[in-house]
């Protein structure tokens, strides 16, 4: 009785693979018989092994070895000798990557060479020739030239020598063909094909290349040198030291004191520049540097320039400082004591410096130039047409700084928030009036003012009472319009409103002229001031607060708001462009405090407390809980405000 096994594994041929091994027997020598074909789940994970039964032929007892044919490979070639009279024809076995033929028709993984060889075709592996790749490719400046070198080896196939056997399985081997080397000539050749004509890396290039991939800095040009632009060198601190305000005491009369110059003195030089060096790059283009700039020196009174216009001399005792870019000397009035009701009021042409403070309702004002108090100020008045620097505090006071710059900051912080009301006036009676179309326009705006928008008539009249002694130095037409506000929106005027296009058009008139006063602000002014209480400033440029807090104070700037110490609280600051930066905002006990911006910009409080209120240009936000570091922006349409990463609107 034969013998019979059964093998399981993965597939049907891994198990008759594991079979014939432990059998040490041939192919030729069983009968092969699959039980279960193996199975896996929906999802590719086996659920069942391949099985076969291999069963051993029964052997001739006649002694047939002597008989049989042979194949073996014989340097790489295949051989053959036909069996004798009884024995049998040799079969070679081979996989997948051998191509074999017999008689024109093809064979799979077994072949019984019954006809000899003469028939058999075996064709092999196609031989894989080896290749050399060279690209070049530029840096965005052209300064630099590449060479990327990609060399791929080949091979070829053939038959492992074997000796004679009845059944003999055919061995592939691989003979690998190494990729020619890289030579300079080439290297040079590739590069002149892409245009590389200049700074060539020749010590890399010769370099041999002693991997399959690699990266040559093959050239590199001549970088430009730039020029160095010439500048004005001043012999005196253009800009003011600030003191160190989180000291433990300041002593403000110790400060630097104001700079002053005398006839002859040397205000400035003309640094002339230094011009640069044309570069070229690996194309052998020139890159050409252009000449370098030389600033203007320009200057006004009390300065002269040299015969060569380099240096620039004081013609006068005085305050030298740049004014939108002129260098001038200005005659300074300093005061050593406080200015009281014993000074008067102060009006100077010029630089204003008061050493002590400024109390008594004294008015000081600087009609060309700024103003330093180097103490505090007290129920007074300061204005200056630059900058205004008060060294300690401001109480129950009125700050500005800008000239009619500040005044048109005023005007188009009013016109803002006016112009937001009529908006709302004309929203609120397009409502009304589809409900209640008896009734005429101009009663029914009226009653409109009367009920909801008594601000309108309010704010009016504040308009008249604080501008009404410069109101004439305004532009003809915008008189006109104030003129117009006044008759149709004072007492009885509403009811002589024909339309509501009437309102729409005064609406656009007044937004014409908020960012016509917002354009023509080009001369800024700041405001540098330490504790501000029950005061206004009105700044052209920027305000900044060093000291403890603000409250009960308004204020008004042209390009920001800074007060990195102390709380702002029951008050309000307009910016129209720049950055308004507070440390804290509001109280515990929910006081009221507000900033806007008007045209661009953005907010970053600290921290702020509930009934806080900010505004951007025409919509507002207003704080029901706390919230810290706070971020105010216009993005697209509308208002952001963000605490931290979260998103409040």
């Amino acid at each position: 009785m034969s013998k019979s096994v059964i093998f399981q594994a993965e597939t049907v041929e891994k198990a008759i693979e594991i079979g014939l091994q432990q059998l040490k027997v041939d192919r030729s020598q069983v009968d092969i018989e699959v039980i279960s074909e193996p199975r896996t789940s929906i999802f590719g994970f086996p659920t069942r092994s391949a099985a076969v039964k291999l069963t051993l032929k029964k052997i001739d007892k006649e002694d047939k070895n002597g008989l049989d044919g042979s194949v073996w490979v014989d340097n790489g070639e295949l051989k053959f000798a036909p069996p004798q009279a009884g024995g049998r024809y040799p079969t070679i076995l081979f996989n997948d990557l051998i191509k074999v033929t017999y008689n024109g028709v093809g064979y799979q993984q077994r072949l019984e060479l019954k006809q000899g060889i003469e028939p058999l075709q075996i064709i092999l592996p196609t031989e894989q020739a080896p290749k050399k790749d060279l690209t070049v490719y530029l840096s965005h400046d052209k300064l630099k030239a590449y060479i990327h070198i990609n060399r791929v080896d080949g091979c070829r196939y053939y038959l492992e020598d074997q000796p004679p056997s009845r059944l003999l399985e055919l061995k592939l081997k691989k003979e690998t063909i190494p990729a020619p080397k890289i030579s300079t000539d080439e290297m040079l050749a590739k590069l002149k094909e892409a245009g590389v004509i200049y700074g060539f890396q020749i010590e890399n290039l010769r370099a041999s290349v002693e991997n399959n991939q690699d990266e040559i800095l093959a050239a590199s040009g001549k970088p430009p040198v730039p020029p160095q632009d010439g500048y004005i060198e001043y012999e005196f601190q253009v800009e003011q030291q600030e003191p160190d305000y989180d000291a433990d005491r300041i002593d403000y009369y110790e400060l630097k004191p104001v700079l002053s110059v005398k006839p002859g003195d040397v205000l400035a030089r003309k640094i002339l520049g230094i011009p640069g060096q044309d570069g070229i790059n690996v194309l052998g283009e020139p890159i050409p540097v252009e000449s370098p700039k030389e600033p203007n020196l320009f200057v006004g009174e009390g300065v002269r320039l040299s015969d060569d216009q380099l240096t620039a001399y004081a013609e006068r005792a005085g305050l030298p400082t740049v004014q939108n870019g002129v260098l001038k000397v200005l005659e300074v009035l300093e005061i050593n004591s406080d200015a009281n009701l014993e000074t008067g009021n102060i009006r100077f042409n010029g630089q204003i410096i008061i050493r002590g403070n400024v109390t008594d309702q004294v008015t000081v004002q600087a009609l060309s130039g700024g103003i330093q108090i180097y103490g505090m100020v007290d129920q007074a008045q300061i204005e200056a047409e630059s900058e205004i620097i008060i060294k300690r505090n401001a109480i129950a006071s009125e700050i500005k700084a800008g000239g009619m710059n500040a005044a048109y900051t005023r005007v188009a912080s009013y016109l803002h928030e006016l112009g937001i009301l009529f908006n709302q006036l004309i929203q609120a009676f397009m409502i009304v009036n589809n409900r209640m179309t008896t009734i005429d326009a101009g009663s029914l705006i009226k009653n409109l003012i009367e009920i909801k928008f008594s601000k309108i008539p309010k704010m009016i009249e504040q308009f008249e009472q604080e501008f009404s002694a410069i109101l004439d130095t305004f532009p003809p037409d915008f008189y006109t319009l104030m003129l117009e506000l006044k008759q149709y929106f004072l007492d009885r005027g509403p009811l002589a409103i024909p339309n509501i296009n009437f309102v729409q058009q005064l609406l656009e008139h007044i937004n014409f002229w908020q960012s016509q006063f917002q354009e023509s602000q080009d001369k800024t002014a700041d405001v540098h001031v330490g504790y501000l209480q029950n005061s206004t400033i009105n700044a052209s440029g920027k305000v900044t607060v060093h000291g403890k807090g603000v409250y009960y104070s308004t204020i008004i700037a042209g390009k920001g708001y800074h007060q990195p110490r102390g709380v702002f609280r029951n008050s309000h600051v307009t910016v129209k462009s720049g950055t308004i930066e507070i440390k804290e905002m509001g109280s515990q006990a929910g006081s009221t405090a507000s900033a806007a911006i008007t045209n661009e910009g953005k907010m970053m409080i600290g921290f702020v407390h509930p009934n806080v209120t900010v505004a951007y240009r025409n919509q507002k936000y207003q704080f029901l809980q706390p919230a810290s570091q706070v971020k105010v922006l216009w993005h697209d349409d509308g208002i952001v405000v963000y605490s931290g990463r979260q998103k409040l609107s």
